[in-house]
């Protein structure tokens, strides 16, 4: 492979709800450019940047994958990303690691939830985008909808570049407006065909009304002379491109080979540059906070690694980003997180992996390269020169959205089980494996059940076998009013030495997350000072297994006050024993009006607005309280408090 610079490189993230061709369209990208011998298939399982079993069962994208093309003098790299919500954690660290994007909509379902969320990051991080709508050649009653879709919800000034001719079975190629030609389906470019020229005519005035109104000079030109020159139209359309105030729409059968010739013309034309996105902001270490910035191209090595993945052939790969500098294998890198230095053994540019990517001798600004061997790094990381530190913000990661207990099948496994759910942490850091300091089990938290499926199963391919089971929900105990003189009596005298120890208390409640509590007002002697901790320590234990249910106590004060003690009987265990006494005594008095508090989670829906109804009767099925329900377009966004066990179910 040539060596390549910056202004000569491109690199494009691959978005979309899952199912809308994404895949597809980098492996119909693959081999276009002639980087793979055959054209790969999700339903076949045949893909090139596909390695895992459980994405090539389950026919969806789970990690993102990584590959290049070099096509007609630029070297493009490429980010496949998933495009189910299980697994947005993986899709949301792709975006910083790429300079423009390519949105993938299925031509038979139009835009979809994953559609907008994409957007809406685009549109915050400041990220190009052109839409490809796939599978044209499926449905020819939906093409038209879907284009006045985009244009409605997505973006007015949305300029299809390139027309299907046919649709649905009759569907042959596309005729690409920039180039003036017909890519077919059988590989052959040509003409557009005659009876288009009126359809081609009216996408150019439309693609030219869109470019004009992007930028005021263009405009005007074009109310003078009625139409904008050749340059003048790439030109602006480049400049409205990377300024998002122009959509380009691409349309194409990827599964059929047919559409991904004019997209790698346009990323080659006018997808930005390493060196024009926008100015990395960080600091020079996670302890500091004095804001550091650094403009793409300038300065020492700057990279962040954005996946972490087992290699079966290299190991640890750490996937990384080059955004300033240059790093070369076998030599010394800083990680400004860790504030620690790695040294990458081997430097490939991966095609999915490493076994069919090609060794890099010297990474350089704006390469997506895998490094093998690093001991001290870690997704989100930030490797940099040593003189020159800068680090990155590390990745923000999604909250888990569904926990389950988890347990293995043989109590022999449980080490096994959970450095194997570790090593899959550090893959997907979205995913949560902890011990839960209430109940005290093992959870396993994900972004939805297909996510938990996926550690499950791929436990089950490593021979371990796990348990799931519904967390135990956190309910909380509480009185709600205060109630004194408890007494706390326990007296065991039997003959020989006895056991006595009398404790009094008040108990009041607190605002709801004070804590516990406790307040010694003994005077004279009543209880003697060595036996006062006794006495909180059996209040405090009582506490942790509330008198109701065994739930946990919270938010009260108790005041010992007054007791009793025998100079011969009284010990420590009989204090404690009588404490914990007083606080079910408390417990049991009807005065007190003890109860159980139910833990209730926030919920924030996006679904389409035509479903909207349901899943508010779904809420309320769940003893939910709609908070707020807004529509805009074809969505439709619902806030709820839910309780969580009704959420668990």
């Amino acid at each position: 492979m040539k060596t390549y610079k910056p202004e000569e490189k491109r690199v494009v993230g691959f978005f979309g709800h899952r199912g809308s061709g994404k895949t597809s369209l980098v492996e119909a990208c693959l081999f276009d450019a002639k980087a793979t011998t055959r054209l790969g298939s999700v339903e076949q399982g045949t893909l090139h940047l596909e390695s895992d079993p459980e994405a090539l069962e389950r026919l969806m994208t789970v990690q993102t994958n990584v590959g290049f093309v070099e096509w007609e003098g630029v070297w493009v790299g490429m980010i496949d990303t998933p495009g189910d919500a299980n697994f947005w954690g993986n899709t949301a660290r792709a975006f910083r690691a790429v300079d423009a994007a390519v949105l993938c909509v299925s031509g038979v379902d139009g835009l979809e939830p994953q559609t907008f969320r994409c957007v809406e990051v685009f549109r915050e991080q400041k990220i190009p985008f052109a839409v490809f709508v796939t599978k044209v050649d499926k449905e020819a009653q939906t093409y038209d909808d879907v284009i006045a879709e985009i244009k409605q919800e997505l973006s007015a000034n949305a300029a299809v570049l390139a027309l299907p001719i046919g649709l649905g079975p009759d569907f042959s190629g596309v005729a690409a407006l920039l180039s003036g030609k017909a890519f077919l389906k059988d590989g052959a470019v040509g003409d557009v065909p005659g009876d288009m020229a009126g359809a081609v005519d009216a996408a150019r005035e439309q693609l030219v009304d869109a470019v004009a109104a992007s930028d005021d000079a263009l405009m005007e030109k074009y109310l003078e002379e009625g139409s904008l020159g050749e340059d003048e139209l790439a030109t602006g359309l480049k400049a409205g491109f990377l300024k998002g105030e122009v959509l380009p729409v691409f349309v194409g059968a990827p599964t059929l080979d047919v559409g991904a010739r004019p997209l790698l013309n346009f990323i080659k034309a006018a997808f930005p540059t390493p060196l024009e996105r926008p100015v990395l902001k960080g600091t020079k270490n996670l302890r500091e906070d004095a804001p550091l910035e650094r403009r793409p191209g300038e300065g020492a090595l700057v990279a962040q690694v954005f996946r972490t993945h087992y290699d079966p052939f290299a190991g640890n790969l750490s996937y990384a980003r080059i955004y300033c500098g240059e790093m070369a294998p076998s030599q010394d890198v800083y990680n400004a997180t860790k504030e620690a230095t790695d040294r990458p053994s081997h430097i490939y540019f991966p095609m999915g992996g490493t076994k069919n990517g090609v060794e890099c001798k010297k990474a350089t600004t704006g390469d997506l390269v895998a490094l093998t061997k690093l001991k001290n790094t870690s997704t989100g990381d930030t490797l940099c020169d040593k003189s020159e530190p800068f680090c990155l913000p590390p990745f923000e990661e999604p909250e888990a959205l569904l926990n389950f207990g988890i347990a293995a099948k043989s109590s022999k496994e449980e080490d096994k089980v959970s450095q194997a759910i570790q090593k899959m942490r550090e893959e997907d850091p979205s995913l949560r494996f902890e011990r839960d300091p209430q109940t005290k089990e093992m959870l396993l938290g994900g972004l939805g059940q297909a996510h938990i499926d996926y550690v499950v199963n791929t436990l089950k391919r490593q021979g371990l076998e796990v348990v799931l089971k519904e967390p135990k929900v956190p309910y909380k105990e509480t009185i709600r009013a205060p109630i004194r003189n408890i007494e706390g009596k326990h007296k065991k005298q039997t003959g020989g030495s006895g056991q006595f120890g009398v404790c009094y208390i008040h108990i009041e409640p607190l605002p709801r997350g004070s804590g516990i509590e406790f307040e010694n007002q003994i005077v004279g002697g009543a209880i003697p000072r060595q036996y006062i901790p006794s006495v909180e320590k059996g209040i405090r234990d009582a506490l942790k297994r509330g008198p109701l249910t065994g739930h946990e106590v919270v938010d009260v004060k108790i005041t010992l006050y007054d007791g009793k003690y025998h100079s011969v009987d009284s010990s420590d265990i009989a204090f404690q024993t009588a404490g914990r006494k007083a606080i079910k005594a408390a417990f049991t008095d009807k005065q007190a009006k003890p109860v159980i508090l139910e833990p209730y989670m926030r919920l924030d829906v996006q679904c389409p607005a035509d479903m909207v109804g349901d899943v508010m009767g779904d809420l309320n099925g769940r003893r939910g309280r709609v908070l707020n329900m807004e529509t805009e377009g074809k969505r439709g966004k619902i806030s709820a408090s839910v309780p969580m066990a009704e959420v668990l179910k």
